[in-house]
């Protein structure tokens, strides 16, 4: 037996109605969702630079104090409080603009003077070299140094301030790093000057490493010492 299903013109109306009433619905729903998951991305994207920001905040606070009392430690009470807290906070905001690590800046400063901000070199012969302060800076490269941002250094007791000498030989050691792109060889350079570093690089001579070894040595000698191991709730 034949059998036929008949729709109405009125019950084919309603049911495609429904189907585009459902179908509107979901689009609805799915662009809900797309903007709840774009507002959700945003969100993580937010506290994921909050916490990078926070995580930076408490490595520069704890880059602070490990400047402050590796400096205490290095000058042996020849610093006043003073000029330690000045000393500091110019590390400081050096290593932050040139993502530096600061004990080594302070690692040259133990090599060059053993921290002692009067400090004048003297050469094997027993003769004054001209080197002064914690960074051991002659006065001629003070000079040179201290014109490109302002600094007036006239006289070898000006190169004794502790807040010009460091100022003066950070500035003269990053550019050292600028022009040779490394550690080493700007440690050298340092040492021996760079025109000297230069002439040996351009005839293939290997550069001596005595001093950049050296260096090193009381890096790892500040980064060792326990009371440098600053955990900050």
């Amino acid at each position: 037996m034949k059998s036929s299903i008949r729709i109405s013109k009125l019950s084919f109306a309603v049911i495609l109605v429904l189907c585009f009433a459902s179908l509107g619905l979901f689009v609805s729903y799915w662009f809900a969702r797309q903007a709840e998951l774009r507002d959700l991305s945003k969100q993580e994207s937010v506290l994921r630079g909050e916490l990078e920001q926070l995580s930076a905040i408490g490595k520069w606070t704890i880059d602070y104090v490990k400047i402050n009392k590796a400096l205490a430690y290095l000058s042996k009470n020849r610093l006043t409080e003073e000029q330690r807290e000045m000393l500091t906070e110019q590390i400081w905001q050096i290593s932050r603009s040139y993502a530096t690590d600061p004990l080594l800046i302070l690692a040259v400063v133990a090599q060059e003077s053993h921290g002692n901000p009067n400090a004048r070199g003297r050469m094997q012969s027993g003769a004054y070299s001209g080197a002064l302060g914690l960074m051991q800076i002659k006065l001629e490269t003070a000079k040179k140094m201290g014109a490109r941002f302002g600094l007036s250094i006239e006289t070898e007791e000006d190169l004794l301030k502790p807040e010009i000498n460091v100022t003066v030989g950070t500035a003269y050691l990053i550019r050292l790093i600028s022009k040779y792109g490394n550690w080493k060889d700007a440690l050298i350079a340092y040492n021996l000057g760079h025109s000297a570093v230069d002439r040996m690089l351009e005839s293939g001579r290997p550069l001596p490493t005595r001093y950049y070894e050296h260096v090193i040595s009381k890096y790892r000698n500040l980064t060792s010492i326990e009371f440098l191991d600053v955990n900050v709730p």
